[in-house]
């Protein structure tokens, strides 16, 4: 299998330098799925490098491709899934970028590594997401639409004002009284936002992999997320670090399976787990920083499942440790 990965943020996808820390969450992903796929055998690996970057040494079988600042990163991707036999985009959701990849890589009928256009449509915005979630009981973190007529907030003060296709801690901000409230709708700039009540609770991520309104728990992760300003910052996450011992966290992705059958591949849930219980925040239907961490935490290769998932088309039967943590971290903590 000859197979082409793309980052978003280390294979040239922005036009200016990013954000150091983006950059290194980025490499921990990138870096840490090169190497699981080529251990696997018979695959034939590409992967998109912006030149501007640090380079990875060569490993046969891994091919590094340069994308100079005068190339389109985009265009080049698609040039080369006509030399491949499959694709594995790693991208944000924000502005539908990954819901491009994928429809370019099912347009020409190559093998997509990951959760199809549809699926990535819907979990990438989080109002949809949470609204096919409660139509099937699955607990969530509730969620209004935002208007820049509303004179009131839908919940009390704090509430979260968010995008509604963004990833991570971007373009999120606390509001803790209607002075900050005006603040804000008189600043919003355009686009699709929701607010959320700030929920008090332990942020928390699952890894999974989905197939066909099914899933199986990878591991429950622990964000490393603080306040800062108004908003916050994820600065990494301690993976494989909470024990489902009595099979909560493994029932709630089977019902996001169901509730979402479009859901394949690896893909990742964070969540808050309060003194209510476990309440869904957002699907993302693509890597996560989590994913360079499970090896280590769970002594398998997550891509050969992945690819073994394509291939067989059935979910793995997993016994996997508990209690061995691994820390992933891109920012200061």
């Amino acid at each position: 299998m000859k197979l082409l990965v793309y980052e978003y943020i280390t294979g040239g996808g922005q036009d200016l330098p990013p954000n150091p820390a983006l950059i290194r969450e980025g490499d921990l992903m990138v870096g840490a799925l090169s190497r699981d796929l080529r251990a696997i055998p018979g695959i034939e690996l590409r992967v998109l490098r912006d030149e501007r970057l640090i380079p990875f040494p060569d490993h046969p079988p891994i091919q590094w491709v340069p994308v100079s600042s005068t190339t389109s990163a985009m265009d080049l991707f698609t040039t080369l899934l006509d030399q491949v036999d499959a694709a594995w985009p790693i991208a944000p959701e924000t502005g539908g970028i990954l819901e491009d990849m994928c429809r370019r890589v099912e347009t020409r009928g190559k093998i997509l590594l990951n959760t199809p256009t549809l699926g990535v449509r819907l979990t990438a915005s989080k109002l949809a997401t949470l609204e096919a979630l409660k139509r099937h009981h699955i607990p969530i973190v509730p969620a209004q639409p935002w208007t820049d007529d509303q004179d009131r907030p839908p919940f009390d003060f704090p509430i979260v004002i968010k995008i509604d296709d963004g990833v991570a801690c971007e373009d999120i901000t606390i509001i803790r009284h209607s002075d900050e409230w005006n603040a804000f709708r008189r600043r919003a700039l355009p686009g699709v936002w929701i607010i959320q009540p700030l929920v008090s609770g332990e942020t928390l991520s699952l890894c999974g992999l989905f197939r066909k309104g099914d899933a199986v728990l990878l591991s429950v992760n622990r964000q490393l997320i603080c306040e800062v300003g108004q908003g916050f910052s994820l600065t990494g996450c301690l993976v494989n670090s909470v024990a489902d011992v009595s099979g909560l966290f493994e029932g709630l992705i089977q019902g996001i399976a169901r509730a979402i059958p479009d859901l394949w591949g690896y893909v990742g849930v964070d969540l808050l787990r309060t003194d209510e219980g476990l309440q869904v925040l957002e699907i993302n239907p693509r890597l996560t920083s989590s994913y360079a961490g499970l090896q280590s935490a769970l002594n398998i290769n997550p891509a050969s499942l992945v690819v073994d998932l394509w291939r067989h088309q059935c979910l793995p039967r997993l016994s996997l440790p508990t209690t061995r943590r691994v820390e992933v971290i891109w920012g200061p903590h």
